[in-house]
């Protein structure tokens, strides 16, 4: 008896290693995302302690020119929080990108391993016909002999 070969075994290799690189993209992509939402959380805080610092300046005013430095320094905080968002938005595009790549990479795989599985499900059934169809000669063979013998 031959032993069961997939003729498609390259083409499902391949396709396996394009899903695992498509789920380390994905994983790339959720890191990075992460790394811009800990951003956006780490400018919100900054703009919130600044805006507590200006708060507690502008009781003990020295100067206008204090208050004004305060001002434009939580505006300036607040135009990083807003960058830190949009880079927040484009990351987490990425990874509804590479999550539909990765859907698609495991369909394809998939799809493969399912003709896969129906053709090996065939080369067994055609290998238990075969041996069946042995066993029943052997059978014939015997009966035979007995026979002959009686």
């Amino acid at each position: 008896m031959s032993a069961f070969r997939f003729r498609a075994q390259a083409a499902l290799d391949l396709r396996r290693r394009e899903l695992a690189a498509a789920q380390r993209h994905l994983a790339r992509a959720e890191q990075d995302r992460d790394a811009a939402r800990r951003a956006v959380e780490k400018a919100a805080a900054a703009v919130h302690g600044a805006r507590e610092a200006g708060s507690d300046q502008s009781r003990h005013a020295q100067t206008a020119t204090d208050l004004q430095w305060y001002r434009f320094w939580i505006l300036r905080l607040e135009h990083e929080t807003r960058s830190a968002q949009s880079r927040l938005a484009a990351r987490e595009g990425d990874v509804a990108k590479a999550a539909a790549a990765c859907v698609h990479a495991k369909q394809r795989c998939e799809s493969l391993e399912r003709f896969r599985d129906k053709a090996r499900h065939v080369y067994e059934r055609k290998q238990a016909d075969v041996e069946r169809k042995l066993i029943d000669e052997l059978a014939t063979t015997r009966y035979n002999e007995r026979r002959l013998i009686s």
